[in-house]
C-alpha cells in the first residue's frame, strides 16, 4: 500500500497528463481471429498442417488405384500466459482525489498505463514466436537494413516466393532504427521519386513490394548462443530439417541463424537447438541444398531480427481470462485503441479498493515457410 501521491495532490495534479504508447505492430499484423474462448490457459489447440504433395505418372486403366497415403502433422497453439497489472487506493486516498475532482482521472490513467504494460508484453511474446518460427534470414547481423535501398525487402520477398508463400497479405515489421532508414530513403523523401509526398508528410512508409510496413518497440537484438566448432554427421538431402551435429560445444538456440560451409548462401533459422552434440532441427522447408557430412556449422552473430511474413503464418490467441463470479468483485471488459480487450476487476477490500487489469494470450508460428528474418 505504498502509494506515493506527492506528484498528484489536488493542487499539483494535472488531468491533461497523457500516457505514452510504444509502437505496437506485430500483434496487429498477425492472424488474431483464431480466438477460441473455450480453451483454458495452459491448454492447446491443434492446427493441422498438410504434408507436401508428390507427383507420379498417370497410366490409363479400367480400374482406379488407391491414392497415395498422406500423414498430416499439427502445430500446437497454447494460451501460455495470463498476465495482470494491479493498483489500489485506500478510502482516505480516494477522498483526497475526490476533493480535487481527480479520482476518475487517476483510475483512467492507471488503466491506460496497465494496458500499455500488458500490450508491450504481448508484443515481445509475439516477436519471440515469429522470430523463432522463421524459415530463413537475409541481411547482415549488426548492420541496420535499408541504409541505401529496399533490397533487403525484395530479397525477403524472393525467399517467401521460393518457399511457396501466397504473397496475398505480406507484412514487414521493423525496429525504429530500420524504420528511420526507410524514412530517410530518397524514394520516400523526394516526391518526384515517390510519385507524391504522402509518405513524407504522414511519416508512414507505404506498401513496398507488396509488404505493408510498420514498426515495433518489441523488436530488439537477440544475443547469440555459445555454439562453436560443430560439424554435421552424415549427408543431408534437400528438404531435410533434422541435422545431426558432432564434435562441437555450446548452445545453438531456437530462432538463431546458422549457415553451413557447403551452403553459405542460405541462412537457416533453428527450430530446435542443442546444448551439446546432438540433432538440431531447421524450420521448414529445411535444407535448400545437399549438405555433406563433416560440414562446418557457423552460428550467426547477435542481431536484430526484423520480420517479413504472410499474415496467416502466425496465430495469436488474445482474450480476457475467465474469473469466477464474486460479490466483492466487479468485472467488465475494456478495449484499448489497438483493438486488444482486457478484463478489468474492481475488488472491494477492508478500507481499500484494488483494481486489476487482466489479459491471456499465446502466439505460435504455424507456417515457417512464410516467415523471413531481415537481420539488422
Amino acid at each position: 500500500m505504498a502509494n506515493i501521491f506527492t506528484t498528484i495532490q489536488p493542487q499539483l495534479y494535472s488531468a491533461a497528463q497523457e500516457v505514452s504508447s510504444e509502437p505496437f505492430a506485430i500483434v496487429k499484423a498477425i492472424n488474431t481471429f483464431f480466438d477460441d474462448k473455450q480453451v483454458a490457459v495452459g491448454d492447446t489447440v491443434k492446427v493441422p498442417v498438410a504434408p507436401k504433395a508428390t507427383t507420379s505418372a498417370f497410366t490409363a486403366a479400367m480400374t482406379p488405384t488407391a491414392g497415395t497415403d498422406a500423414t498430416s502433422t499439427a502445430v500446437s497453439v497454447q494460451i501460455s500466459a495470463s498476465r495482470k497489472v494491479s493498483w489500489n487506493l485506500t478510502g482516505e486516498q480516494v477522498q483526497s482525489l475526490q476533493n480535487g475532482g481527480n479520482d476518475r482521472e487517476w483510475v483512467r490513467q492507471m488503466i491506460a498505463q496497465g494496458m500499455r504494460a500488458l500490450r508491450n508484453e504481448m508484443e515481445i511474446a509475439a516477436y519471440t514466436a515469429v522470430r523463432a518460427g522463421a524459415s530463413r534470414a537475409y541481411g547482415t547481423a549488426a548492420t541496420t537494413p535499408f541504409a541505401s535501398d529496399l533490397s533487403a525487402l525484395s530479397n525477403a520477398r524472393k525467399i517467401l516466393q521460393d518457399n511457396g508463400a501466397p504473397l496475398a497479405d505480406l507484412q514487414c515489421i521493423v525496429d525504429t532504427n530500420a524504420n528511420l532508414n526507410l524514412l530517410n530513403l530518397g524514394i520516400v523523401q523526394q516526391a518526384y521519386q515517390a510519385g507524391n509526398d504522402a509518405e513524407r508528410r504522414s511519416g508512414m512508409v507505404g506498401r513496398q513490394f507488396g509488404f505493408a510496413i510498420d514498426s515495433s518497440a518489441g523488436i530488439t537484438a537477440v544475443t547469440k548462443g555459445t555454439g562453436a566448432s560443430y560439424v554435421t554427421s552424415g549427408s543431408t538431402a534437400v528438404g531435410v530439417t533434422d541435422i545431426a551435429l558432432v564434435t562441437g560445444t555450446g548452445t545453438v538456440l531456437a530462432g538463431e541463424v546458422v549457415t553451413f560451409a557447403a551452403d553459405a548462401t542460405n541462412k537457416y533459422v533453428i527450430g530446435t537447438g542443442v546444448a551439446a552434440p546432438g540433432t538440431i532441427s531447421l524450420n521448414r522447408p529445411g535444407a535448400r541444398v545437399v549438405i555433406a557430412t563433416a560440414n562446418a556449422l557457423t552460428v550467426g552473430n547477435t542481431a536484430v531480427a526484423n520480420l517479413a511474413f504472410e499474415r496467416s503464418a502466425i496465430v495469436g490467441v488474445v482474450r480476457p481470462p475467465l474469473i469466477p463470479a464474486n460479490p466483492y468483485i466487479s468485472q467488465t471488459t475494456i478495449s484499448d485503441t489497438e483493438g486488444m480487450t482486457y478484463l478489468l476487476l474492481e475488488i472491494a477490500g477492508y478500507g481499500m479498493t484494488t483494481w486489476e487489469l487482466h489479459v491471456a494470450y499465446g502466439f505460435q508460428a504455424v507456417q515457417p515457410e512464410h516467415i523471413v528474418q531481415i537481420l539488422g
